[in-house]
């Protein structure tokens, strides 16, 4: 199994067991208590959980998705981690997680790769409210998503801080303000595209949300979040925008847990003609379901606006939805089974743009042109033995990509190995 097969797996079977950059919440002291009695060891004032994962141990058939004639070879990926906690009585909790994604190749060592990783968040509870702020950093040659087939070295940044307040034992508002920065290295292009120049962006804007807990497990949430886009070498593509999304979040102990939000955004191009407008449906679902202890379903979905390294086709809307069963088999044997779909819907350059000197709008779309569309599809299967804190899997992954414009971006690939989570 991939290392991607394995984080779909796990959106879908525990959609909040892990804290997000952007919307992470945990608005009491409750979490300190859960910290020191979970913690695997305990030195002075930290309490670690360290673990290493052997995300991939076997064959990759095709190592560049290509259409024409695919190359295959063994690779491993390993990684060591830690996650780390500071409680500060029951008024404040630090935590970072660091970790490093040691990539192999047997053949291709163009395709071996070192990818640091550290994420870290600080709370301050006092009485009704809470002070928070996190980020988080990323230097990777992993694929950015299923675009970009190109294992190219770039930079994650992300960061955020912000209060949130109970007005009552029910109720909630938190604002925050938040920042991303992707970087690509100046010298990396793909089908003669500088990622540098289409890619490299920087966002700011800042987030409200109010939550009010209709039982102890279940929340109703409403989130605004105003972004702004800007691009260091491409101003053609800078953009603000706003979303609108009403959802409901599911604690893990909950019958289904996870967190489902579908809501509106309206995307507005800072420059006139040079970009379209978009405005429509967006979604994040991931919720999971588990029968008679034994039997965990999972579904995701989704939708959103995520922009493209091509020049003249600038954006796409990204469609994803998937589903997986884990079952487990006695104490220690479990099967994992998973499919996912992904659809990139490619909006043009707009008609008749102006020319500005950005090389973006220089060489306007002319005409109606048939909207591009690629599908990729992923099925993976997965039996796994649990052996102390951890699991030793043999899986197998495979994949599929169709285009109804570019024939070269049709791919299939197929993925076997073992995999291995150990926690100490």
């Amino acid at each position: 199994m991939t290392a991607s097969s394995l984080r779909h797996l796990g959106l879908a079977l525990a959609a909040l067991t892990l804290p997000s950059l952007a919307h992470a919440q945990t608005y009491d002291a409750e979490q300190i208590d859960q910290v020191r009695k979970e913690a695997r060891s305990h030195v002075g004032p930290f309490y670690v959980t360290p673990r290493i994962t052997l995300k991939e141990l076997g064959v990759d058939s095709n190592v560049f998705n290509a259409a024409g004639q695919p190359e295959s070879d063994f690779t491993a990926t390993v990684t060591p981690s830690a996650d780390v906690w500071v409680p500060v009585a029951r008024r404040a909790l630090l935590q970072t997680t660091v970790g490093t994604d040691l990539v192999w190749y047997n053949n291709f060592a163009t395709e071996r790769s070192i990818d640091p990783h550290v994420t870290g968040r600080g709370e301050l509870y006092l009485q009704r409210i809470t002070l928070f702020a996190d980020g988080g950093y990323r230097n990777t040659r992993q694929r950015l998503n299923y675009e970009v087939d190109l294992r190219a070295r770039h930079v994650e940044q992300a960061a955020e801080a912000g209060v949130a307040v109970k007005l009552t034992p029910k109720f909630s508002i938190e604002t925050a303000g938040h920042y991303a920065d992707l970087r690509f290295d100046g010298d990396t292009t793909l089908d003669g595209i500088r990622l540098q120049r289409t890619l490299n962006q920087e966002t700011r804007g800042y987030s409200v949300t109010g939550r009010h807990r209709v039982t102890p497990l279940t929340t109703l949430a409403v989130r605004y979040e105003q972004l702004e886009d800007k691009f260091e070498f491409s101003p053609a593509r800078d953009s603000k925008s706003f979303r609108v999304m009403p959802g409901i979040e599911f604690k893990p102990r909950a019958l289904i847990s996870g967190s489902a939000y579908v809501g509106y955004r309206e995307f507005t191009p800072k420059n006139d003609g040079a970009l379209p407008k978009f405005s429509g449906l967006v979604a994040e679902l991931g919720l999971s379901y588990t029968l008679l202890g034994s039997t965990t379903f999972g579904v995701t979905y989704s939708r959103d606006l995520t922009y493209s390294y091509e020049v003249l086709q600038p954006f796409f809307i990204n469609n994803g939805v998937g589903a997986s069963i884990r079952r487990a088999l006695g104490r220690r044997f479990d099967v994992i089974v998973s499919a996912d779909r992904f659809e990139y819907a490619y909006e043009n350059l707009a008609v008749d743009a102006p020319a500005t000197g950005d090389p973006l709008t220089v060489a306007p779309v002319k005409g109606p042109i048939e909207q591009r569309v690629d599908k990729t599809w992923n099925y993976t299967a997965s039996v796994g033995y649990r052996i102390g804190n951890g699991r030793v899997g043999f899986g197998v992954s495979y994949w599929e990509r169709d285009s109804n414009q570019r024939v070269f971006r049709s791919y299939d690939n197929l993925r076997f190995g073992t995999t291995v989570t150990y926690g100490f």
